[in-house]
């Protein structure tokens, strides 16, 4: 059984080449720019869909991001 850090099969989406930037959503909402290095944050980030090509790519997934947790957090409370 996979466990959340190791999907069934690999995501189809954009990742990055070796030293290429990326942009990632921090626990905090920050935004930070990596360079790609094959490192297990970088494999982490990318298989739970927290790479991003753009810095405005990943504004507009963390709206998304706060929108839902926002959520959870309201449908806990009643």
């Amino acid at each position: 059984m996979p466990t959340p850090n190791q999907p069934l099969e690999p995501p189809a989406w954009w990742q990055p080449a070796l030293h290429q930037v990326y942009f990632t959503i921090l626990g905090d909402g920050t935004i930070k720019i990596f360079h790609w290095a094959e490192t297990p944050f970088d494999h982490g980030a990318w298989q739970f869909g927290n790479c991003f090509r753009t810095h405005r790519e990943a504004e507009r997934a963390r709206e998304v991001l706060r929108q839902v947790l926002w959520a959870l957090h309201r449908d806990q409370e009643r």
